[in-house]
């Protein structure tokens, strides 16, 4: 359906651009428009960074590429080292060509677009809807989330009117906000029709007055038809074949390779042109370091998988680097491993033909045989390791977050798996509020809607809600109310408001941006409120949605204290209804979860990070929004930290864990927090004995950094 859709649509879309720009480089897609997706943490901002200035060096003449984030943790400032912010920033310069980037703040622009359109809007909803002025008002000032997407997606459409640019690059949200995303187009266009049902009424009436067969168009029908324009806009960004390309970047891990294939399913669903993948971070031996090998090993099946899973697709791969891929010089170098055929098979040549240079210490503390198997034990990679482990504290709460891609999955369900594992009498329940679940894939057991004893321990339970189907509950519950209303209002009479009925029913049809947040926070409030669970423990989603979702009991509140004073003012006519408590008891729900999130005994944030900047930029930000909800963050998890037992073998490990340890002295300098570090372990930690294994090695900072610290001694 949505491929017949977009065939119907290709007349009213952009035509494409004059094609001024130069032909395209070498594996990189001629598309004007060029989209860079997937899973948290899997170097989209990277890619995207990479490719926009690919576009620059093999630009024509007075060429402008852009490179557009809609992602709303945004990154590219991290990734180039540049200041970016809510502007078109120039990057660089080729010769007469330029790169610009844009990290638009969406917040701002909703609020832009409500104040410019405030009138028009209070009187459509006049119009349609029994509300007065003062109520609509009301309603225009609050803030459902999700919005910030659409207006990402807006401005995007706006910048592509200018025809400015020859070539538009876009940085987009982790897999599960960006597969929202993608619908936006349908959610609004129903929108609109919403609006424009809301309308109907005014221009029959003003027609009979008129004895006219049509009205004649007024702001509100000029507005409808504006919006309507910028959606077929939108459309094209997206769906058109003929400028679009969609690339999907993962790594060859199960999680990001099983995330990556259910989202390329859903991309192809709604008819987007996915052409490339970008296989990052592939593994290389480095002579006979049994890390490296047992890396290279775990990687194998997945690296077989992923040629076989996706070979409709042009696939590209890039080598694992020693260094954090973070400014201009790095990006241009990513791009020519990924991009420049003839780049690309120089730098794999060269790392087969490299010998590994040997560090002065060739003890091994770790025997072959802990890198010999997924399942082997891996030993304690942390040679100085004396008991200075992640202690499990009672809480009702326990929320992990952070970047994507730094083990937030991993490190709530081996929380969970622990604090079940250490007593018997708690009962436990891991829940994911990331629209991509990966919880199936970290314990490798479905888990789904519930699943009641989760790696065989009876006192752990494991959710991943659908948030469609409780929507559903929510939407049959307000039709029957809304029927409810009109029945009262007409009596036994025949005679009904039609139009009035059908703009209600139109209303509550629309599936909201936003709605994954709204239904994760009532579950959590109902789970709350019925004391089943000693503990909860949330897998969220990344930093930008996260933001949102602490965020969210004060927007759902302000909601729900609207639409109760609208139905003490309206009382008269839905008296019989139950909605009313319904709201009320919500609102008790949400102000008890409001207090829990800010409660230091009973709630516990745990932030999650690698050692790269861009990770402690973007934790330094999630830290400052916590301060600012007064959500209690006392501990910080460095995860994938290379083992010191490696490095002292490798050279290739060394230069990581070098790199790393600068890395790791700003987190120390920059948090005032207990910090803890986990090793990257030699196999992926997937079910219940990986992940118990990750969790006992999880360390205090200055206990894990001593082996370093006796290395660079030993080496001088």
């Amino acid at each position: 359906m949505k491929r017949r859709r977009g065939e119907a649509e290709r007349g009213t879309r952009n035509k494409p651009h004059d094609s001024r720009h130069a032909p395209a480089p070498v594996a990189l897609s001629p598309a004007r428009y060029l989209f860079f997706g997937g899973k948290g943490g899997v170097g989209k901002t990277t890619a995207a960074s990479a490719a926009a200035l690919f576009l620059l060096d093999h630009a024509r003449a007075d060429e402008r590429v852009l490179l557009f984030s809609t992602d709303p943790a945004h990154s590219l400032s991290d990734s180039l080292n540049v200041e970016v912010g809510d502007r078109l920033v120039e990057v660089a310069r080729h010769k007469q060509a330029q790169f610009v980037a844009y990290e638009m703040d969406a917040s701002a622009a909703l609020e832009k677009f409500k104040t410019k359109h405030r009138a028009v809007l209070s009187e459509i909803a006049e119009r349609g809807t029994l509300l007065d002025e003062s109520d609509i008002n009301e309603l225009l000032d609050l803030s459902l989330p999700g919005m910030d997407e659409v207006m990402a997606l807006f401005e995007l459409s706006e910048l592509d009117r200018t025809n400015e640019f020859a070539r538009i690059v876009v940085d987009t949200a982790p897999s599960g906000h960006t597969s929202r995303l993608l619908r936006l187009p349908d959610t609004f266009a129903h929108m609109v029709a919403t609006l424009d049902r809301m309308s109907e009424k005014h221009r029959y009436i003003i027609a009979q007055f008129a004895r006219r067969t049509r009205a004649p168009l007024d702001e509100v029908d000029l507005f409808l038809r504006d919006l309507n324009e910028r959606i077929a806009r939108v459309r094209a960004l997206l769906y058109d074949p003929a400028q679009t390309s969609f690339t999907l970047v993962t790594i060859p891990e199960a999680m990001a390779v099983e995330e990556t294939a259910r989202y390329l399913a859903l991309l192809r669903d709604e008819g987007v042109p996915v052409t490339d993948l970008i296989i990052n971070r592939v593994e290389a031996e480095h002579n006979d370091c049994r890390y490296c090998h047992a890396r290279v090993r775990s990687q194998q099946q997945w690296l077989t998988q992923i040629e076989k899973d996706f070979n409709a697709l042009r696939q590209r791969r890039v080598p694992l680097l020693a260094g954090e891929v973070r400014g201009l010089a790095a990006l241009r170098r990513f791009a020519d491993l990924v991009w420049s055929d003839e780049s690309a098979q120089t730098q794999r040549a060269d790392e087969k033909k490299r010998p590994a240079k040997k560090s002065a210490s060739k003890k091994s503390v770790v025997s072959s045989a802990s890198f010999s198997a997924p399942d082997a034990d891996a030993g304690t990679l942390l040679s100085d390791a004396n008991g200075d482990g992640f202690a499990l504290e009672s809480r009702r709460l326990l929320i992990f977050g952070g970047k994507g891609g730094v083990g937030k999955t991993t490190a709530a369900a081996a929380a969970a798996l622990a604090l079940a594992d250490a007593d018997a009498r708690t009962r436990v329940l891991v829940f994911s509020t990331d629209p991509a679940h990966s919880l199936s894939d970290s314990f490798n057991e479905e888990i789904g809607e519930l699943k009641r004893s989760v790696a065989g321990q009876k006192n752990l339970d494991a959710m991943e809600i659908d948030p469609g189907a409780r929507f559903e509950e929510l939407k049959a519950r307000y039709r029957a109310w809304t029927d409810e209303l009109f029945d009262t209002l007409t009596g036994s009479s025949r005679w009904e408001v039609q139009f009035d009925r059908e703009a209600m029913r139109e209303l509550v049809a629309l599936a909201p941006p936003g709605i994954d947040e709204i239904a994760a926070l009532a579950a959590i409030s109902d789970l709350i409120d019925q004391e089943r669970y000693t503990t909860i423990v949330l897998d969220t989603a990344p930093t930008g949605h996260l933001i949102r979702f602490l965020e969210l009991p004060d927007v759902a509140l302000s909601w729900v204290r609207t639409f109760i004073k609208l139905l003490l003012k309206y009382k008269n006519v839905v008296h019989a209804s139950g909605v009313a408590e319904e709201l009320i008891a919500l609102s008790k729900s949400i102000k008890r979860v409001i207090a829990l999130l800010t409660d230091a005994e009973a709630c516990e944030f745990v932030g999650v990070a690698i050692p790269e900047r861009m990770s402690l930029a973007e934790t330094r930000r999630l830290t400052a929004t916590l301060e600012r909800l007064k959500v209690p963050m006392r501990r910080l998890l460095i995860n994938m930290v290379v083992p010191v037992e490696a490095a002292e073998s490798c050279a290739f490990c060394q230069a990581r864990r070098q790199a790393q340890g600068e890395v790791l002295s700003e987190f120390a300098r920059s948090f005032k927090r207990a910090l803890y570090v986990a090793p990257q372990q030699p196999h992926e930690v997937r079910g219940a004995d990986g992940l118990r294994v990750h969790f006992a090695q999880w360390r205090r900072l200055s206990a894990a950094t001593k082996g370093a610290k006796k290395q660079r001694t030993g080496n001088r």
